[in-house]
């Protein structure tokens, strides 16, 4: 199958699922008191991390029925609308939970999220530029705001924002990864693959980072190079296939064709670090 390019952590759009236990049982019991919550967000939880969207919306929106300003419950309903592909309704969710909320940087990073998934870079930029405000120093706000730049083409920017996350964090692979993407976006390719080259093959490497080292071979016109890294982790037709893709993509020039390929909306996209 063709890898496409991981950037933070995914959106699916897969919705539907097999029940969990307890799915099947009178919901009423779910929802009576705190412990019976904490029982609820748990099954909501083990939906969300096996693909069962829907069951964890339905979940949260009925917890919601019960006290419609639980900010732990708006704000994980709005990340699963995320992870399910259903970023407007992420932002109605985070909206409402901005309005509610007090210091509370979960809104603004989700609208932001959004906003990144949206392929709305400017208004990703404001909602991570608030948080910023209220925590200076956390990546998750950091590595956004870079992605924000990064979408709009300021890849200078970008950089500033990955170098201040990874003086905070420098083993984050998920920024490491992202600050190699942000020298392919702006054509620097001899430099993303040296800096690609750095984390394809540690031992916390990822097929996702072999196969963005793969790209930055193609688009720096190394095909023998390019080809051999992405069979690590592709069949052949696969591997050659993506290969015409980067070729195309180096004959055009076209910058904003290669960010939108990189950080536009789709399944196993934009998320968090």
């Amino acid at each position: 199958m063709t890898l496409r390019i991981l950037i933070l952590a995914g959106f699916v759009l897969l919705l539907a699922g097999c029940a969990l236990p307890g799915q099947g049982l009178e919901t009423q019991n779910l929802f009576a008191d705190e412990a019976a919550r904490e029982r609820a967000l748990k099954i909501a939880d083990v939906s969300v991390k096996s693909g069962n969207y829907l069951s964890a919306i339905e979940i949260y929106q009925k917890l919601l029925s019960k006290n419609k300003f639980d900010e732990d419950v708006l704000y994980a309903l709005g990340m699963t609308y995320l992870k399910a592909g259903a970023p407007q309704e992420a932002v109605a969710v985070f909206e409402n939970m901005e309005a509610a909320a007090q210091e509370d940087i979960r809104p603004l990073l989700g609208l932001g999220r959004a906003n990144l998934y949206l392929y709305r870079p400017e208004a990703a930029a404001i909602y991570f530029s608030k948080a910023r405000e209220l925590k200076p120093e956390n990546i998750e706000i950091l590595s956004g705001l870079a992605i924000a730049e990064d979408m709009a083409g300021n890849h200078d920017g970008a950089r500033k924002l990955y170098a201040a996350a990874l003086k905070i964090a420098p083993e984050n692979m998920g920024i490491r990864n992202n600050a190699a993407l942000s020298y392919l976006m702006a054509g620097e390719y001899e430099t993303a693959v040296e800096t690609l080259s750095k984390l394809a093959f540690t031992p916390k490497s990822t097929p996702q980072i072999r196969q963005n080292l793969a790209m930055a071979y193609g688009l720096a016109g190394d095909e023998a190079a390019a080809v051999r890294i992405a069979r690590l982790d592709l069949d052949a037709e696969t591997a050659r296939n993506n290969l015409k893709f980067y070729n195309l993509i180096r004959r055009m020039k076209d910058r904003d064709l290669l960010r939108r390929y990189l950080l536009g909306p789709r399944p196993g996209g934009i998320g968090a670090t």
